[in-house]
């Protein structure tokens, strides 16, 4: 009980630390490394170094970290009304496939089933502008992997990303999207309703930025090595040597992930990335159609030699399950605990 107290009010004031103007992804990235708790950066904003923004923002003194709490706990409802959770490193729950790689996130939202995120992955990836050939190819080996079955990973975007997404729906496959952005945030615009038919068709959307944070080519880069932790395999449908799905291989190949390259017959000398990737990362490539069943053995070789790596808090528990929320146990619970708890007491909201 204690620690799910103590985890509980962890996130509370991290939310609240997230709506305070001047403390950003950065700032509570620093908090979170140097093992000083959320709730403690409230109670003592000093040795945090988030003094100045509190007192400029008008949270300075109790009656302000009293209402930056309350604005916590209102940020938290927001989030478990969208079935999002929010998991620390620190916690068991959180993703082994994430916590293994050297620059593991701090934190993690996950909307959708989290046990995706632990299950053998193939991740889709390529060009935001694709040809005919890459939407081919991406359809393609969608295909392919509807004859395995497997939880496949992107990022959204547009082009060969959505394609993914979308393909990983027809073919009844959980689909694991790692955004770019905030959790709360419309992007790609006009992206909610493909969100929806990931959610609705038992897949996961993720994003380790501040639920309102909003793009930029650093958190794009940023966010590709969360896509390339969480696969087994990459597979980089159509992209070239410098682009943001380079920088995607080159994550898989530190962190020791097999990625394949696929071709058309006829096409390989005009991808230039194939003998690059293969070169500098020990890449694969098959072509197809005419490969495609060593496509399909080699791919599961790989994945049936990938234990899924339940975090050890739920690995008896059936997929599916919850561990908890930060809904209410009631409303008088919920109506009861706001008023009196605050800053200086443990919250009885559940975890989110």
């Amino acid at each position: 009980m204690e620690d799910r107290d103590f985890w509980r009010n962890e996130r509370i004031a991290f939310l609240a630390l997230t709506a305070v103007n001047g403390i950003g992804f950065w700032s509570l990235h620093k908090i979170a490394q140097a093992n000083y708790g959320f709730k403690e950066a409230l109670r003592a904003p000093g040795p945090a170094g988030v003094e100045k923004p509190l007192a400029a923002a008008g949270y300075d003194g109790e009656p302000g970290q009293e209402s930056l709490w309350s604005e916590g706990i209102a940020l938290a409802r927001t989030l478990t009304s969208l079935g999002v959770r929010l998991i620390f490193k620190a916690e068991a729950e959180f993703p082994e496939k994430l916590r293994a790689i050297p620059d593991a996130p701090e934190w993690i939202f996950i909307q959708g089933i989290p046990e995706n995120l632990s299950k053998p992955s193939v991740a889709v990836v390529g060009t935001r502008k694709p040809s005919d050939d890459g939407l081919f190819l991406t359809k393609y080996v969608l295909g392919v992997l509807a004859r395995i079955g497997c939880v496949t990973v992107s990022g959204l975007a547009l082009g060969i990303d959505q394609v993914a997404h979308i393909s990983s729906i027809r073919y009844s496959l959980p689909t694991v999207a790692v955004l770019g952005t905030g959790i709360l945030q419309n992007y790609p615009k006009g992206s909610n309703e493909l969100r929806e038919e990931i959610l609705k068709a038992g897949g996961s959307i993720v994003s380790e930025y501040l639920p309102n944070q909003s793009y930029s080519a650093e958190n794009f880069v940023r966010r590709n090595r969360i896509q390339a932790a969480l696969c087994d395999v990459l597979i980089p449908s159509e992209w070239s040597i410098k682009s943001g799905t380079a920088h995607t291989v080159k994550y898989a190949s530190r962190y020791e992930k097999r990625i394949v390259n696929v071709f058309l017959p006829g096409t390989q000398n005009s991808r230039p990335e194939i003998p690059f990737s293969a070169a500098e990362y020990r890449a694969s490539w098959y072509e197809v159609p005419t490969k495609t069943e060593s496509l399909i053995q080699f791919l599961k070789s790989v994945l049936l030699e990938a234990p899924e790596s339940m975090p050890s808090s739920t690995a008896d528990l059936p997929v599916g399950n919850t561990i908890d929320t930060l809904e209410p146990e009631s409303e008088k619970d919920s109506d009861d605990t706001i008023e009196a708890n605050g800053l200086n007491q443990p919250s009885q909201l559940p975890l989110i």
